[in-house]
């Protein structure tokens, strides 16, 4: 088995002797699972700060016209 991996911005062929075979295609499937769990955190977290802006926008409407209820209007 071959698997190949990126260091230093260009990418290198490594060799995986059949005695390690297992190990190593154990350890890829790891890193691929953590790549896509750490890509659906970060759609979590963007998502995450849009309702949060929302939400700080909604209260800044309702300050705004609780403040113009008090002083009589416009």
């Amino acid at each position: 088995m071959v698997v190949s991996a990126s260091e230093g911005g260009k990418t290198r062929l490594q060799v995986i002797p059949h005695g390690y075979l297992i190990e190593v295609e154990a350890k890829v499937r790891r890193y691929q699972e953590l790549r896509r769990v750490r890509a659906r955190l970060g759609e979590i977290y963007r998502k995450m700060l849009k309702v949060i802006d929302q939400m700080e926008t909604m209260r800044r409407e309702e300050l705004a016209s609780s403040d113009k209820r008090r002083s009589g209007g416009d």
